[in-house]
């Protein structure tokens, strides 16, 4: 299985386009995080650990192969590499598109704004800086033409053994006008 991770404020919709071009010899799938999408809303504050057990769950009830490869795009990278961390032995490989790589200082300058709520409040308190030095599974990251281009390529290094791919032809939406470089890079990755 290929476990798609959608980004703030979004939901597994999000990744429509691309979806189809990622299922060429596996199952797709692009669950909702809790409160998001059509899925039941969370009691407490939401936390990258809570989305990434959330969505090992969901894993786990549909019965499918294990370990599972991910996919995640901008705040989808963050649960994904903490499922990779919490679930060893349920996750294969990682793929990270845009990364949101932000300093504790840029985070919390983050968090004082209005709109830093539910989601993007679990992102900007992840600690990304001690979490992804200890990401040990195969891991890809893809760098586009965007504003985390550099975060994505300074998390990569963060990474032992991950490899970084830069994609300066993918323009936003990323997951749309990127749609065949990304899926045709991910499942290169995937199948070696």
């Amino acid at each position: 299985d290929l476990v798609l991770l959608h980004p703030m404020p979004h939901d597994g919709r999000f990744f429509k386009t691309i979806a189809p071009l990622l299922a060429a010899g596996r199952t797709v799938i692009a669950p909702d995080y809790p409160g998001y999408g059509g899925s039941n809303g969370l009691e407490g504050t939401p936390t990258i650990g809570i989305y990434a057990e959330a969505m090992i769950d969901t894993l786990r009830a549909r019965g499918g192969q294990a370990p599972a490869d991910l996919f995640g795009f901008h705040t989808g990278c963050l649960v994904a590499a903490e499922m990779s961390l919490r679930y060893p032995n349920e996750v294969n490989g990682v793929v990270q598109v845009d990364v949101p790589n932000f300093s504790p200082e840029k985070r919390e300058a983050m968090l004082q704004q209005d709109w830093a709520t539910g989601g993007f409040r679990a992102a900007f308190q992840y600690p990304i800086e001690s979490r992804y030095p200890k990401v040990v599974h195969r891991s890809l990251v893809i760098a586009t033409d965007s504003s985390l281009a550099e975060p994505s390529r300074e998390a990569s290094q963060m990474m032992p053994g991950a490899r970084l791919l830069e994609l300066p032809e993918v323009t936003e939406p990323a997951m749309v006008n990127g749609a065949v470089a990304i899926s045709e890079a991910t499942l290169t990755f995937l199948n070696e």
